[in-house]
C-alpha cells in the first residue's frame, strides 16, 4: 500500500486544510498584538505562535497521512525516508509578525519520493493563498499564475534575503553584486513569500546564500509550475540551502553575480 502512489489533489486538499486551520489561530495573535515570545536572538524571534500553529498543521497532516514522514521547522523530522514527506514552516516571517508587520505567511510542501510534488503557501494576512501540484500548473486564489517575462536585469526587481549563520563577506559580496545590476532589490522578512511573488510576477527573481529548506519547499514547485526556475545547493549545515530562484529569462544571469552558486552540487531536497 505505501508504494501505491497517493491521490495528488487529495494532498493539496489536505495541504490547503491545514494551512487554512493553522491561520484562524495566526490571524487572532497578529490582530490582537498577542504575540508571546519564547526566545529572542540576534536576528531571530521564537513565538509560540510558531508552535500552535505546527501543532495544528502537523495533527491534521497525521490525521489524514499518518504513513508519511514530516520535517518541520519546530519539531525537527521524522520518518524522512518514507515515500511521501510534509515539509512544514508554519510562520514564515516570525520577526516580521512579532513587531505586526503584515507580512508572513505559512508555507506546506509534500514530496514524493524526494520530489516536491505539492506546494501551499498561504499570506494569512491578504488571504492570498498559492497552490501547486505537480505537473498541473500554479494558482493564486484558484486563478492560474506565471512568472514574469523580464529579460533585462536591469529593469528587474528581485527579493533578497540574509541567513544569519552565512559568512559576512559572502552575503555582503552577492547583495552588492547583484544590486549593482538590477533595478532594485527587495528585502521582505517572508522568504516563502518572496518565492510565491516570483511565482505570480511581483518579483522576477528571489536569492539567500542561507536558507532552510521549510522556507522554500513550497515555493520550488509553485514557481516551477509557474513556468519558473529554482536551483537549491546544499549547505555544510542539515536542510540548509542556497537558493536562486526567477524566471528562465534571468537565472544564467543572476548566477553570474553571486558567489558561492555551483549548479553542479545540486542535490535532492531531503
Amino acid at each position: 500500500m505505501a508504494n501505491i502512489i497517493p491521490n495528488f489533489d487529495n494532498i493539496l486538499d489536505i495541504a490547503v486544510e491545514a494551512a487554512r486551520s493553522a491561520a484562524i489561530g495566526l490571524k487572532e495573535t497578529w490582530m490582537n498584538s498577542d504575540a508571546s515570545v519564547l526566545k529572542r536572538t540576534k536576528h531571530d524571534v521564537k513565538l509560540s505562535a510558531d508552535i500552535n500553529s505546527e501543532k495544528i498543521i502537523t495533527e491534521i497532516i497525521c490525521q489524514n497521512r499518518p504513513q508519511d514522514g514530516i520535517v518541520a521547522e519546530e519539531g525537527g523530522e521524522s520518518q524522512i525516508n518514507n515515500n511521501g514527506i510534509w515539509i512544514i514552516d508554519p510562520l514564515d516571517g516570525t520577526v516580521n509578525f512579532s513587531h505586526g508587520h503584515p507580512h508572513f505567511c505559512i508555507s506546506i510542501a509534500w514530496l514524493w519520493k524526494k520530489e516536491i510534488s505539492v506546494g501551499v503557501i498561504y499570506d494569512v494576512v491578504r488571504n492570498e493563498l498559492f497552490t501547486a501540484i505537480r505537473g498541473k500548473g500554479a494558482k493564486l486564489n484558484g486563478k492560474k499564475i506565471s512568472v514574469a517575462n523580464t529579460d533585462d536585469l536591469g529593469q528587474s526587481m528581485i527579493g533578497a534575503g540574509f541567513g544569519q549563520l552565512t559568512p559576512q563577506s559572502e552575503e555582503k559580496n552577492n547583495f552588492n553584486n547583484l544590486s549593482a545590476e538590477v533595478q532594485k532589490l527587495r528585502i521582505s522578512g517572508s522568504a516563502a513569500l518572496d518565492m510565491a511573488y516570483v511565482a505570480c510576477g511581483r518579483l522576477d527573481a528571489y536569492v539567500e546564500s542561507s536558507i532552510f529548506v521549510w522556507d522554500v519547499a513550497a515555493g520550488t514547485v509553485i514557481i516551477e509550475e509557474a513556468g519558473g526556475k529554482v536551483c537549491l545547493w546544499h549547505k555544510e549545515k542539515p536542510f540548509m540551502r542556497k537558493c536562486i530562484a526567477s524566471n528562465k529569462n534571468l537565472f544564467s544571469k543572476i548566477i553570474e553575480y553571486q558567489v558561492g552558486f555551483n549548479p553542479t552540487e545540486i542535490k535532492p531536497l531531503i
